[in-house]
């Protein structure tokens, strides 16, 4: 009986009970789910060389004959060595294997193999822990190995040979890519690349085979995004007219001048609600870029037509802030407060209601809703963006993040958003000044934040950790508290705010903050976001190469939002290499894209496209840095739907579309 796809592992050679629970354990049950489990890294055997040739490093693959084998115990008696001598026909050369002493049963004298391994010289020249098997086989030698992810006692050997036994299935892979995409990419067919993903012929095949199943990830990816928005342009929506002067009289009658930023992604967000198709627009902005006045604009462009407004914010203590600030800016009209804790109903055909992003799936019912304004968007993905589609009509979307991202992965993460970037600061604004501290230089530190404190300005002190940890080493909450009021700033009123305090605890915490009557706010990451206090100048950063760097700059974000010069201290336990260039990328530059820019260079091409975000299973290859794979596949994916778009003429297409985005998928 042969191999199909469907077939279980179990079907497989050397596949039995135990080996089989280690690879469901992996999330592999079938044949297919096997061939799609990729190998996170490879090592290339495919070098052959005279013994006399061979160099301290090489990686290489030998073929010949064991002339000895023996083991015996290191000095230390706690580690087994075994060693033979390999007869190639051109010379012998010394193998080593660390505590594999059954190895002296397996490879007996005279015994053909090929081994496969490194050159080390630091015992004499010599084969170090390679791997072996059989003259003429190359699965595991003589070629480009494949190195997966292993689970209980599941050895590399036996995975490695059981994905060759499952290749045998792969001519029951359809290609649901079509042909003449295919042709004009020169990409490989589905069956070929995946092969050569497991077993490529040589480095050239792989990178091919690669690019090709990546390119099949972000098609689909952006092909759904495509469909998302052409089913938006069948939905109905509220248009509101744009009226233009009385938004020059809405503008004028602010405290400050916007940006020209502002200015253009204001005027885009008010076309677009003028439009007889509903928004879905991204307004992405740097901290304190000023996000919420340009959506305040937009919202009362809403409001003065007789419509009603809900602004989502990610937590009860921003939906509280942003009620209070837009409370203020649209004094004209009815706002509201709903949170879990707060209910500041208000009647009326034309409100604007405020609270968390539950808003909306709570049944609460907002009389002619004709916009939707989500705050720190991240938390609220695609499928929550399409629902909104659902009603009947349909509302505006504007999404807002203050995550910079760069300009070439929008594509990436956003693709059913049109985009607004918000990229310079509001006109006054100074450049935090940033430094890494080290513990020489803290007193000193520590006398210029008193100096600061003592004219009236406030300070943020944030921790990694809510209490003491011995494992971490770092400061915590706790920790600082106690340090600080017996210690530096002892004659300051201190409090603390952590994510184990009751909601209405951290309320009045921030609320206290916020009015002034507290000088320290000792806090973890529940201020990242959006926390906006401008008489906040200082913010001491403990512990800060545990942050990531989009986190430091969010936290960073929280001062710096007054004409007042305002200062962020980062202070690390320790240094790696990579902590050291985050915090010193810190230190150079305010500017969020460019951080961004840094943060993909440093964390490499690693997987953000997670479910909460784009609606899709995790990609197994393409990553954010594939960006002109990314473009490619977005242009393919308007162009099939522009000639095809049910997908009527690409029915494997289709299908693959229905099964691998059920749950998402535009029926």
């Amino acid at each position: 009986m042969g191999l199909h796809l469907n077939s279980s592992v179990a079907e497989l050679p050397g596949i039995g009970g135990k080996a089989e629970k280690d690879l469901k354990n992996l999330g592999i049950i079938s044949i297919r789910d096997l061939l799609w489990y990729v190998p996170f890294r490879y090592d290339d055997y495919s070098l052959s060389k005279p013994i006399n040739e061979l160099r301290s490093g090489d990686q290489v693959t030998l073929t010949g004959e064991v002339t000895s084998i023996h083991s015996r115990l290191a000095k230390n008696k706690k580690v087994t060595i075994t060693e033979a001598e390999f007869e190639t026909g051109e010379g012998s050369i010394k193998v080593i294997w660390f505590n594999q002493p059954y190895l002296e049963k397996q490879l007996k004298p005279g015994r053909r193999i090929s081994l496969a391994g490194r050159i080390d010289h630091r015992f004499g020249m010599s084969l170090m822990n390679p791997i072996y098997e059989p003259e003429g086989k190359q699965i595991h030698t003589g070629r480009i190995v494949p190195v997966y992810g292993l689970s209980g006692s599941l050895t590399m050997r036996r995975l490695r040979a059981a994905i060759h036994t499952a290749l045998n299935a792969t001519d029951e892979m359809d290609d649901w890519i079509p042909k003449d995409i295919l042709d004009k990419e020169s990409f490989p067919v589905l069956s070929d690349a995946i092969a050569n993903v497991h077993f490529p012929e040589s480095q050239e095949v792989l990178n091919r085979s690669i690019e090709r199943i990546k390119f099949g990830e972000l098609f689909l990816h952006q092909l759904m995004f495509a469909e998302i928005r052409e089913d938006r342009k069948k939905r109905s929506t509220h248009s509101i007219a744009t009226d233009e002067s009385y938004l020059k009289q809405f503008v004028a009658q602010l405290p400050f001048e916007l940006t020209k930023a502002q200015r253009v992604s204001a005027w885009e967000i008010v076309q677009d609600i003028s439009s007889v198709i509903p928004m879905n627009r991204l307004l992405e902005g740097d901290v304190g870029s000023g996000k919420t006045v340009v959506a305040a604009i937009a919202a009362a462009q809403v409001l003065k037509h007789g419509h009603s407004v809900a602004y989502l914010a990610p937590t009860e203590i921003l939906a509280e802030q942003q009620y209070e600030v837009l409370s203020d800016t649209l004094k004209d009209f009815s706002v509201g407060l709903r949170t879990r804790t707060q209910k500041e109903d208000v009647k009326g055909s034309s409100v604007c209601i405020v609270g968390t992003h539950a808003l909306l799936q709570e049944g609460i019912k907002i009389p002619n809703l004709a916009l939707v304004i989500v705050d720190e968007q991240h938390r609220f993905g695609v499928k929550q963006r399409h629902a909104l589609l659902e009603r009947d009509p349909a509302p505006h979307l504007l999404s807002m993040t203050a995550t910079p991202i760069p300009r070439s992965l929008a594509l990436s993460l956003y693709g059913d958003l049109d985009l607004s970037i918000l990229n310079e600061l509001p006109k006054g604004r100074k450049p935090v000044a940033t430094a890494i501290v080290e513990k020489s230089h803290q007193p000193g530190m520590w006398s210029h934040i008193k100096s600061q404190i003592s004219y009236g300005r406030q300070l943020f002190v944030i921790c990694p950790l809510i209490d003491p940890s011995d494992k971490l080493g770092s400061k915590s909450v706790t920790d600082a508290e106690k340090e600080l009021k017996s210690g530096s700033l002892k004659e300051f009123s201190i409090e603390v705010l952590h994510g184990k305090l009751k909601t209405e605890e951290k309320q009045e915490r921030m609320k206290s903050f916020q009015k002034g009557k507290t000088d320290v706010l000792i806090s973890t990451t529940v201020v990242e976001v959006g926390v906006d206090i401008p008489n906040a100048s200082t913010m001491v950063i403990l512990g800060a190469e545990r942050f990531g760097l989009a986190q430091l700059h969010q936290l960073r974000g929280r001062v710096g939002r007054s004409d007042v010069q305002s200062y962020c201290y980062l202070l690390p336990d320790t240094l790696s290499s990579i902590s050291e260039k985050r915090l010193k990328a810190m230190v150079e530059t305010t500017d969020g894209f460019k951080l961004a820019e840094v943060d993909l260079e440093l964390r490499g091409p690693g997987n953000i496209f997670g479910n909460s975000q784009s609606g899709f299973p995790d990609f197994r290859l393409a990553t954010v840095a594939d960006v002109e794979l990314m473009k490619k596949a977005h242009d393919w994916s308007d162009l099939i739907l522009k000639d095809d778009p049910e997908l009527e003429n690409n029915p494997l297409l289709r299908q693959k579309v229905k099964t691998d985005f059920a749950s998402v998928h535009l029926e």
